[in-house]
């Protein structure tokens, strides 16, 4: 799956304006993860930005702002799946539509209409070497499209105004210049399927699996899983020992999980996590799990065991989120009132916070 954009998301109801970056497209734990960590639930909340776009860029003047988060994502999803020759499809198609709305003053793009597009790209054929009316019309009378002039002789060819050609041919056919070639619809586009509404998630981490050796041969697997589970996903991946196998993917409801995840032969253990992550969400110690892990030196998986075991030696505010907070919070807990009041105003806040944070060892 391709990365398509680097998208900051804050929350415009929080008291401050500490926001979090994310690769788009996501999967809806590194969504509602992000949530959490801006302190939001209502998607109306969330203003969001695209900081950088790593293909697909064509589509930012389009990216209107009452799209929300969730519809944003759901049209990365869909472009993740292109190839470069698809990309290029969808860039003559979307210059297709603009001109219609403009033709029609049918107003801006719409996400669905977007979406649309996208799903249709393998209506449209490309030719990625021809940039001008000039070379359309070499393509279209050298490969014999162009069949009143196949009897002509040879050395007439030289006289044609290809330019001529091509732009009749184009206009003729409604093909669109790209900057990555020439497209023309095909066939008519098809509308949108029915959106499915997402669906709650009830697993702790799910794995995609690959046999190395045959990569027609995956598999998906939600953890925690019995063994009767582990055994059918032997068996669909053709693999009688796991390291026959490989991982492909890994989405984890504490999504700083998914880069440490990754080796096959780990499996056994990572269901035995899988339980373990269950548990700490059933007590409502998970956020405050995820806290930890994100603030010390968790690397392995042997790691992440360690965090679960000490989990309660670790203190945990959801209310003080910078090092203004936790001098308010020292200060009204040393000394309440007014006197907290007059010495925060005189206070150097940064280093009365790092000399905190060392004699909590946090």
């Amino acid at each position: 799956m391709r990365k398509v954009c680097e998208v900051y998301l804050v929350s415009s109801a929080a008291s401050d304006e500490r926001g979090v970056e994310l690769t788009f497209p996501v999967s809806q734990y590194e969504m509602m993860d992000a949530f959490e960590q801006i302190h939001t639930k209502m998607p109306g909340d969330v203003y969001w930005q695209v900081d950088e776009f790593y293909c697909f860029d064509y589509l930012a003047p389009h990216l209107d702002e009452s799209m929300s988060i969730f519809e944003f994502n759901s049209l990365t999803e869909q472009l993740s799946m292109l190839d470069g020759y698809q990309e290029t499809a969808l860039e003559g198609l979307l210059q297709m539509q603009v001109k219609n709305h403009m033709q029609e003053n049918s107003g801006i793009i719409t996400v669905p209409e977007l979406m649309m597009l996208a799903a249709n790209v393998n209506r449209c054929h490309v030719l990625a070497d021809v940039h001008s009316n000039e070379d359309l019309g070499k393509f279209y009378v050298k490969n014999g499209f162009r069949e009143d002039l196949d009897a002509l002789p040879d050395s007439v060819y030289d006289l044609l105004d290809y330019a001529k050609i091509g732009k009749q041919m184009r206009e003729d056919e409604s093909g669109v210049f790209t900057p990555h070639g020439y497209v023309v619809r095909t066939e008519e586009l098809e509308p949108l399927p029915e959106h499915e509404p997402q669906r709650e998630i009830s697993y702790m981490i799910r794995l995609t699996l690959m046999n190395h050796e045959n990569e027609q041969k995956t598999a998906v697997l939600d953890l925690p899983a019995t063994e009767q589970r582990l055994l059918e996903v032997q068996e669909e991946l053709d693999a009688p020992e796991w390291f026959d196998a490989q991982f492909t993917g890994c989405d984890a409801i504490v999504p700083r999980l998914n880069t440490m995840l990754t080796d096959v032969e780990d499996l056994p253990r990572i269901n035995e996590l899988a339980q373990a992550l269950q548990e700490l969400k059933a007590s409502g110690q998970l956020t405050k799990f995820k806290a930890v892990v994100g603030a010390t030196q968790c690397e392995t998986l042997e790691d992440v065991f360690d965090r679960i075991e000490k989990l309660p030696q670790y203190c945990f505010e959801t209310k003080i989120r910078d090092s203004d907070a936790l001098v308010r919070d020292e200060l009204d807990f040393v000394l309440g009132g007014r006197d907290a009041d007059l010495i925060y105003k005189h206070l150097n806040c940064e280093a009365y916070a790092e000399d905190v944070l060392k004699q909590y060892g946090a």
